[in-house]
């Protein structure tokens, strides 16, 4: 099953998001636990933990972009060998994770 890593919404609308660094690469396993992606915003600097394990296979920002709130940032897959959708269809799950504020 393919899932989409996206940025919460929460953060606000008009909040704009910087990726500081991808912790995975393309094609690397994740395990539940395991830290994918910092990013910041106008108050603070946010690492996202999986709670699900899969393999991250397409970041779509890359380090030093702009993201906004609601961007699909990655999708993710249970296999690494599983077939990805276009990239005009969005996977409809969405991947568990964790927003760690510091």
């Amino acid at each position: 099953m393919i899932r989409k890593l996206v940025i919460p919404v929460e953060l606000g609308e008009s909040i704009e998001v910087r990726v500081l660094d991808w912790l995975k690469a393309e094609s690397d396993a994740v395990n539940a636990g395991e830290a994918l992606l910092e990013f910041e915003t106008d108050k603070a600097i946010v690492l996202v933990t999986a709670v699900q394990s899969g393999t991250l296979r397409r970041c779509f920002f890359a380090t030093g972009d702009w993201m906004n709130p609601g961007d699909v940032a990655a999708w993710l897959s249970d296999s690494p060998d599983e077939p990805l959708p276009e990239s005009s269809e969005i996977p409809g799950d969405t991947l568990m994770v964790t927003f760690d504020i510091t």
